[in-house]
């Protein structure tokens, strides 16, 4: 694990953008600009916490990781984009606050003409607790905020949403920069999520003068949650002068969920399975310019996922991004640029025959 994030999915692109995603879009409402080089720049912080609710009045239980801000650039031509990130110096040094986090974080948003989908990766290891003080606890430190070395947690997931009304609605103008909405329009969602998320600790993860609060979960030292499920939705766009633009973009679903706990038993853990029910939500949004040439906005998404169960009332955990990004579109392709993209066309016709 490096303490950056780098997210590099041109092939991954290449194999997902299948003809499915292709279809003509009304140019009273939508500029398609995929066939042109978007170049931009950006600024990130990408996010995830966990939750595990309390018994009755007590206060939650919540965990963060100790959150970078990256820079980045990155390119977008035919509808494939490439965006590469580095940890922003000078800004990120609150170690002494919240202690080291070492993660890998990936994640990926494909948006095609019909179908908007989400991929991500997360390995986290080192999270400081927001929600109780050291003094709560009763314990020791050198940080300011009580904080776990040992808490690993990795998570993975991917939620799809089809667009609707694709032929006036873009989701790409607002979220990709390689389109234009220039009329107001919105569109009904529908799609599925499947998601895991596995959580392991040298210790039990409730600390033990919490231990009456949690009684369900007291000896609880790791977990594994698996789900899937349908999900609805719908997104809008107001657009002000064919320049000004503000989206907003809300999905619900729910469905059944595997979930294996494992307790201290003994000298080591026993595990046990049970099958319970999981909900998922989806919130993007972005706001600000964008015209033939320039983009300049501020995208914000997350994915919220919670279960309920027997053994334990609910847990909930999160993951997003929140983005600043100046966009510039080329005139002309650069002859480079075009070859590669031609490969990946090339490339994706492989993996796909008959496209």
């Amino acid at each position: 694990m490096h303490h950056r994030s780098i997210f590099f999915f041109p092939l991954l692109l290449a194999v997902l953008h299948s003809p499915a995603q292709t279809g003509v879009q009304d140019a009273d409402y939508v500029r398609d600009l995929s066939q042109r080089v978007t170049l931009r720049i950006y600024g990130s912080h990408k996010f995830n916490s966990m939750l595990l609710r309390s018994s009755g009045s007590f206060q939650d239980l919540r965990y963060r990781p100790n959150g970078q801000i990256n820079f980045g650039v990155g390119a977008s031509l035919r509808k494939f984009t490439l965006n590469i990130g580095v940890r922003m110096p000078f800004v990120n040094d609150d170690e002494d606050r919240k202690g080291r986090t070492r993660y890998l974080d990936a994640q990926a948003n494909l948006y095609g003409t019909k179908q908007a989908t989400n991929l991500f990766l997360q390995v986290y290891k080192g999270y400081h607790i927001t929600s109780h003080s050291k003094e709560d606890l009763g314990w020791i430190g050198p940080t300011e905020l009580p904080y776990r070395s040992d808490l690993l947690q990795y998570n993975f997931g991917v939620s799809s949403l089809h667009i609707l009304n694709h032929q006036r609605f873009s989701y790409r103008a607002g979220f990709n920069q390689d389109a234009v909405q220039l009329k107001s329009q919105g569109s009904w969602l529908f799609g599925g999520y499947l998601t895991g998320f596995v959580i392991r600790a040298d210790s039990a993860l409730i600390p033990s003068r919490l231990g009456d609060q949690f009684p369900l979960t007291v000896e609880v030292r790791g977990a594994s949650y698996y789900d899937l499920g349908p999900m609805v939705g719908y997104a809008y766009t107001h657009v002000l002068g064919e320049k000004w633009f503000a989206s907003v973009s809300g999905a619900v679903g729910g469905g059944i969920s595997a979930q294996v706990l494992r307790r201290e038993h003994g000298n080591g853990l026993a595990a046990t399975t049970y099958l319970g029910t999981g909900w998922h939500t989806q919130l993007k949004a972005a706001a600000g310019y964008n015209t033939r040439m320039h983009y300049v906005g501020i995208v914000f998404s997350q994915e919220h996922v919670g279960y309920r169960q027997r053994a334990q009332e609910r847990f909930v955990w999160d993951v997003g991004l929140v983005r600043v990004v100046f966009a510039q579109r080329l005139k002309e392709r650069p002859k480079a640029m075009e070859r590669g993209t031609r490969w990946l066309q090339r490339k994706k016709k492989d993996v796909l025959p008959g496209d």
